[in-house]
């Protein structure tokens, strides 16, 4: 068995690849998200990454302020633990962002 996948995560002109890696332990593929708060990234677009349990977000518009229940929070696929925030206050300027490639 293939122990090592790779997933690719397509939004607004930008992608980012998860590694996928059998937990013998769990016996279950498991994702191994980045960290878009010690690595942020951006589309080209500026809109930001942000993974689903971030919850300090001062823009949320839920009493939750996690980007999970935010309707600014736009996935690839429904169920996703990282996608995009479409809150234009949260848009960084293209010539600042920082867009590290894979």
């Amino acid at each position: 068995m293939d122990t090592k996948k790779e997933r690719v995560f397509s939004l607004d002109g930008d992608t980012v690849k998860v590694s996928v890696t059998f937990d013998e332990k769990m016996d279950r593929f498991v994702r191994e998200y980045p960290d878009f708060s010690i690595h942020p990234r951006s589309t080209p677009s500026g809109r930001i990454w942000v993974n689903v349990t971030r919850d300090d977000c001062p823009f949320a518009d839920t009493e939750y302020r996690d980007c999970g229940s935010c309707r600014f929070f736009i996935s690839e696929r429904a169920g996703d633990m990282i996608g995009i925030c479409t809150n234009e206050r949260t848009m960084v300027q293209a010539a600042t962002q920082d867009r590290t490639r894979d």
